[in-house]
């Protein structure tokens, strides 16, 4: 498989997802470019482009059902233009498409499982009653159906690849490898927590489940603290007067992956406030990683999962997020000791050199491309 004398050509799909998502375009994408794997990114856009050594194809930005017809329709076309010698699928809904064209031209098929999909439905406000048992249901039929009809899955964490068979019925052992949403150790310098200003800051989506209300009112209980936020702003706090007009918010809108670093190094500790919902308490907090990289400590949701895997590095601070008093003393002490901070930081930033860094992922995800293109 593959051109005769050149690197296999693999095709990434996303219908759902932002065309800056990091996981995707700066961490998966980059990887193989960087491998000199000939690396293409299918998903809505606004023009085409290239980053990081991968080629951007723009497809028209739709709501979930267009998504369904017209964007799968296409993603159809650009991939008969492409001709990929493997595409590597993002979203759910693409499951059915993705099997039948690698069915169709006989070319391996990944799907890549950002989330606990069941699990992360139980916390969407509008799948409820029986709407919602229908939802599920599909939804465990398109897991099925990724089980038994992709060439590979890849996870982002190791309870989420136990959702899936490593023996397909009937087809043989086939690879399900964990790819951990880990951030490049060299793309983040070391900030200076101590000559920073009492500065809290959050990178990422923003929405009630990600703790966008407890935030805002423990910065505002700190006197002379502000928080500093980028990322898509969903749900009901897209229209949230405090995103805009609070003294004590910093809203910088949605960044490309690589502005992250340089927005983590204005703070003196970052946020990862979420609530206990299902699909978050065993999650692979990537904000909380990128944090440790720059050498900002962390606030974070006191999930027994997160206390076990960062609990040894003394790198930040886990609290109760359902009491607001409770985060706002913990944020209070932390950002009024800059001593501390800088220790904390120093300690975070060395776990991600010495072991977190994606540096040993994207091997792992090389490796799989090109075993199933040999």
């Amino acid at each position: 498989m593959g051109r005769p004398g050149l690197m296999p050509r693999v095709v990434h799909l996303s219908t759902v997802h932002h065309d800056w998502d990091n996981r995707i375009i700066n961490k998966e994408c980059r990887a193989l470019a960087q491998a000199g794997i000939d690396t293409h990114l299918v998903i809505s856009a606004p023009e085409d482009r290239t980053t990081h050594g991968v080629h951007v194809h723009a497809i028209r930005k739709r709501g979930r059902l267009g998504r369904l017809v017209g964007s799968q329709r296409e993603a159809w076309r650009k991939l008969r233009e492409l001709n990929p010698d493997l595409l590597h699928i993002h979203d759910p809904e693409l499951i059915p498409l993705a099997i039948w064209w690698g069915r169709l031209h006989r070319r391996p098929v990944i799907y890549d499982a950002h989330e606990d999909l069941v699990k992360q439905l139980q916390t969407k406000p509008w799948v409820r009653g029986r709407k919602g048992q229908v939802v599920r249901g599909v939804a465990r039929w398109l897991l099925l159906l990724a089980d038994q009809g992709c060439d590979a899955i890849v996870a982002a964490t190791t309870p989420i690849a136990g959702t899936f068979r490593r023996h397909r019925i009937g087809r043989g052992d086939r690879p399900v490898v964990v790819v951990q949403n880990l951030p490049w150790a060299g793309d983040f310098p070391d900030a200076d927590v101590v000559s920073n200003g009492p500065v809290a800051v959050y990178t990422g989506d923003l929405s009630e489940e990600r703790g966008f209300t407890t935030m805002v009112d423990a910065t505002s209980r700190v006197p002379g603290a502000s928080l500093l936020l980028a990322g898509r702003a969903l749900g009901t706090v897209g229209t949230d007067e405090r995103l805009t007009a609070s003294e004590v918010v910093d809203y910088r809108g949605l960044v490309q992956p690589s502005q992250l670093a340089e927005i983590i190094g204005q703070a003196r500790v970052g946020l990862v406030c979420l609530k206990r919902l299902p699909n978050y308490e065993n999650s692979l907090p990537t904000k909380v990683f990128e944090y440790m990289a720059s050498g900002v400590p962390f606030l974070a949701t006191d999930f027994p999962a997160w206390q076990e895997l960062f609990g040894g590095y003394d790198a930040g601070v886990f609290v109760n997020t359902d009491d607001p008093a409770a985060v706002a003393s913990a944020l209070s002490e932390l950002i009024n000791d800059p001593g501390r901070c800088a220790e904390l930081g120093a300690n975070g930033r060395r776990a991600v050199q010495e072991r977190f860094g994606f540096e040993n992922e994207a091997a792992k995800l090389v490796n799989l491309v090109r075993t199933l293109t040999a």
